[in-house]
């Protein structure tokens, strides 16, 4: 069987990679994107099991990223490092993680999401 396909998009370099390693490490096949742009590129490509966004990017926000995906009917992760932004999102359906964040806090939501 093969890995699941994660999409992280992230624009902080350093977390994309970090985030990268910790879900390869977890078994999982990763694609990352700092860019709106290439999200929407790889989603276009059909075969992601699951997103996770950062919702505000240089250049936009991560949430037009996630009504793409949410339109595919994928699982949907939110970050943000803004407590007003993550209040706001705690009313929709998607789960979401605050900035800074444990790894076990991901890999907890994404083993829920992701049978």
């Amino acid at each position: 069987m093969p890995a699941q396909h994660i999409l992280l998009v992230e624009d902080d370099p350093d977390l994309l990679s970090l985030l990268t390693e910790i879900l390869e490490d977890e078994g999982y096949r990763v694609s990352g994107a700092a860019q709106r742009q290439q999200a929407r590129a790889a989603l276009r490509k059909g075969d992601v099991d699951l997103l996770i966004a950062d919702s505000v990017l240089r250049g936009g926000n991560g949430d037009d990223v996630a009504k793409a995906a949410a339109r595919r009917g994928m699982p949907i992760i939110m970050m943000s490092g803004e407590p007003d932004r993550i209040a706001r999102l705690s009313g929709g359906p998607l789960p979401f993680l605050q900035k800074p964040f444990r790894a076990a806090q991901l890999l907890r939501l994404i083993r829920r999401l992701l049978p």
